[in-house]
């Protein structure tokens, strides 16, 4: 075998592990979303059928991927997806909508880092994380208010003001990540990217900022234990790269790519041993028993409820070149959903298709394959051992 007819196998193989891959995490994804929908579906019903009022009350996440009309298969840019359904567009707790929402929200992010850098050679970046102490027997909802509002008011003090100008913070964008753990239960801590001027040093930094943060924490909380020294405040310096200075070679890819370690808290797990995101409690095999783990994804559905995911400093969009109004969740799913119909889907497709992660997994692949009428063989096929009568 010649060289050049080596790299093409090589290239071949590199191509099916990743269409595999990619098969693999569709079917995690659309069957945590069956999952997440069955027990929201469950918690209003009580295993009965639902009313129309019922209906009307569910959370978002619980009516994604319901069909509206022409539900088909599409593909836009190499990439194929279902269309003609329900987009609940939640960036918290849809494992389909999450992805397209955060992933959108990490481009912007990224543009504006490269272009904080670009404008002027000592211009630079500092990733601060800030958590505050919690029991196990906290509720998400009452942590999260907590967190957000302590960080609006040290944001809006005199003395993040002083600490800005003299350390050279021009912008800032502010993300929120949530995990659990048996032994701590829920975790809400702040991500902030710092746009700084200079290079601060970083311990003094760390030192200026736990102050504050502490006293907005304990102004809100009186009564909560106060903020750790060690592991109420993290300062890392952010490299020429993007990457974080800290021990990012042992850390997960997220924490090599700033713009995803801000946003895509959705595809993370816990940094702890037990520790889980989220979405791992729609998972077999977490270690927890489903009543648990059914009542932690409720708490979290309904607790991160209308809640933004990541926030931007005044004038940071505008003067990094970003035309127009920062898009709402609902404008970027709407603006992802575009693309050549390929596959037709009649109801009873659909509803199989809904019900069996696996076969929409390989059914899409297919189609991004080139392989159309085998995909519409296996829908087929699928569909008629479904409904043995028809």
């Amino acid at each position: 075998m010649n060289r050049e007819a080596a790299l093409m196998s090589i290239d071949h193989v590199d191509a099916r592990r990743g269409s595999e891959s990619l098969r693999r995490w569709r079917q995690t994804q659309y069957a945590r979303r069956c999952r997440s929908q069955a027990w929201l579906l469950d918690r209003v019903g009580h295993g009965r059928q639902l009313t129309i009022g019922q209906l009307g009350a569910l959370p978002r996440p619980a009516r994604c991927g319901w069909p509206l009309t022409g539900v088909g298969i599409r593909l836009y840019e190499g990439r194929a997806f279902l269309h003609g359904a329900q987009h609940c567009a939640s960036p918290w707790a849809c494992p389909t909508c999450t992805v397209l929402i955060r992933g959108r929200r990490a481009q912007d992010l990224r543009h504006a880092v490269h272009w904080w850098r670009q404008t002027k050679d000592n211009h630079r970046l500092v990733f601060v994380t800030l958590t505050i102490p919690h029991s196990k027997s906290e509720r998400l909802g009452a942590l999260i208010d907590l967190a957000a509002s302590s960080w609006s008011r040290m944001r809006g003090s005199h003395a993040w003001r002083r600490l800005a100008d003299r350390t050279g913070i021009r912008h800032h964008v502010r993300s929120m990540e949530i995990t659990w753990s048996p032994t701590s239960g829920w975790h809400a801590h702040l991500h902030v990217l710092l746009f700084t001027e200079t290079m601060p040093d970083a311990k003094t930094l760390k030192k200026s900022i736990h102050v504050l943060w502490a006293e907005a924490v304990r102004a809100l909380d009186p009564d909560r234990r106060p903020v750790s020294k060690r592991h109420g405040v993290t300062v890392e310096p952010v490299t020429d790269d993007g990457r974080l200075v800290a021990g990012y070679m042992n850390k997960t890819p997220d924490r090599r790519d700033i713009a995803l370690e801000m946003t895509r808290g959705d595809r993370k797990q816990g940094r702890r041993k037990g520790s889980l995101n989220p979405f791992e409690f729609l998972d077999d095999g977490t270690g927890i028993d489903e009543r648990t783990a059914r009542a932690l994804w409720c708490e979290y559905v309904d607790s991160t409820y209308r809640r933004r995911t990541i926030t931007w400093s005044r004038r940071l969009r505008q003067d990094s070149g970003l035309a127009g109004m920062e898009p709402t969740d609902r404008q970027i799913i709407d603006d992802a959903i575009h693309g050549l119909p390929v596959i037709n889907l009649d109801p009873p497709a659909y509803r199989m298709l809904r019900r069996s992660p696996s076969i929409i997994a390989t059914a899409l692949q297919l189609v991004e394959d080139g392989q159309v009428p085998l995909a519409e063989t296996i829908i087929g096929q699928a569909t008629t051992m479904d409904n043995p009568r028809s």
